[in-house]
Parts: structure tokens; C-alpha cells; sequence
């Protein structure tokens, strides 16, 4: 870690403690954060999504095309899982912030 590395830690931390004593702004940390995550989780589910769908594409007997639908499956419900947990935990911490 460079001085340089240190430092912008450093000053990105201060203003994100700045901006988190106020609860205008502890809100819109969280509503960033909360955003943040689910571009970051629907990005990767949406990859990992065009894999399965590609797996039932190059799937050959009838056995390979079952677990790429089933591939496709899974993905579909734990990344539907995953978004909504996430978006229902910073629904929660909004709530948990306003008086």
C-alpha cells in the first residue's frame, strides 16, 4: 500500500463520516449502498444467466439439456433471492435510521 493509497482511504472515509452524522445523509448512504449491490448482483446474475442459457445451446443428449435448464433454474431463483434479501435489508436499515 502506497502513502498516496493511504491517504485517499483516509479522505474518503472522512467524508463518508461526514456525510453519515446527518440522517438525510445516512439514508442516502444506504440507498446508494443498497443500489450499488444490486447493479453488482443483477450484472452477475444476468453472466452467469447467458452461461446457462449458452450451456443449453451446446447441450448435445437430452441428460446435458436437463441440467442446463435446470442450470438456468437455480440461477434464476437465487439470484431472484439474492436481490430481493438485499433490497428488503436496506429497506430495513432505512427504516431503522428515520426517528
Amino acid at each position: 500500500m502506497r502513502l498516496w493509497h493511504l491517504v485517499l482511504t483516509i479522505m474518503v472515509l472522512a467524508i463518508v463520516f461526514s456525510i453519515f452524522r446527518d440522517p438525510a445523509g445516512r439514508i442516502g448512504l444506504i440507498v446508494f449502498a443498497t443500489a450499488l449491490g444490486l447493479v453488482v448482483i443483477g450484472v452477475t446474475a444476468v453472466m452467469a444467466l447467458f452461461q446457462t442459457i449458452g450451456a443449453i445451446g451446446m447441450a448435445r443428449g437430452l441428460l446435458e439439456h436437463g441440467q442446463a435448464f435446470v442450470a438456468t433454474t437455480v440461477v434464476l431463483f437465487v439470484a431472484t433471492a439474492i436481490m430481493s434479501t438485499w433490497i428488503f435489508i436496506g429497506a430495513w436499515l432505512v427504516q431503522a435510521v428515520l426517528p
